[in-house]
């Protein structure tokens, strides 16, 4: 018994190390953000909140204790910028075990007043997963002149619309940025960039301007400015 105590405080001191530098670097990174935000003159929310859930992506209704922190948001050519840490969290049950997985992404969401743009989901090819779907008829717009983009995305939305605004030169756009993200959502006047992880603060020029570019290509073939 006298043996067990020590190995016990050991592996609460270790626990405690753990907690500590997973905290000091969470507030390093929130730091980071809100020195962006005073150079940007933006507005800056670091601590958690439910401003994601007046937009209408299929992301912020995935899985359970949402919450977006980190928030900055600001005006940019007319258009609202939000980039902010979002994350999620799943839960799997395998007999009466219960496992849970929490979701960490960098996101940016841009939105323009007077735009209509249609829903419109993006994502990356997964091989097996969409062969199976295809054949239980899950939805895939095609395009029969770009079997390249085909063959790496997942496309859904309105069937008319969407191949509207996912022109030639949006196609090529994204399959040289491909690697740069998970997922897109258009829907309305706002499009959603999911980065697929926590990206660096120092990247945000880089995360804004694939956003921007992705969203100016859309708006010129769905709607006028």
């Amino acid at each position: 018994m006298d043996s067990v105590i020590p190995i016990i405080a050991v592996m609460a001191i270790v626990a405690g190390i753990i907690i500590w530098v997973v905290i000091m670097i969470g507030k390093k990174r929130t730091a980071a953000w809100e020195g962006i935000s005073q150079r940007l003159g933006a507005r800056f929310t670091p601590k958690g909140s439910n401003d994601f859930a007046a937009f209408p992506f299929q992301l912020f209704n995935t899985g359970s204790s949402r919450k977006m922190k980190n928030h900055l948001q600001w005006e940019s050519e007319g258009v609202t910028v939000h980039l902010a840490d979002y994350q999620y969290t799943v839960h799997s049950y395998t007999g009466r075990n219960r496992t849970s997985k929490t979701y960490r992404q960098t996101i940016c969401i841009l939105e323009k007043e007077g735009l209509d743009l249609p829903r419109t989901y993006l994502r990356r090819q997964m091989a097996l997963l969409d062969w199976v779907g295809n054949k239980f008829g899950a939805q895939d717009i095609n395009f029969e002149e770009d079997t390249e983009f085909s063959k790496a995305f997942v496309l859904k939305g309105d069937e008319v619309r969407t191949p509207q605004i996912v022109g030639p030169e949006l196609r090529q756009h994204l399959l040289q940025s491909r690697k740069a993200f998970k997922t897109i959502e258009i829907n309305g006047n706002a499009l959603m960039i999911n980065f697929g992880k926590r990206r660096k603060p120092e990247e945000y020029t880089e995360l804004v301007a694939l956003a921007m570019q992705v969203y100016y290509m859309c708006s010129s073939q769905g709607s006028a400015w």
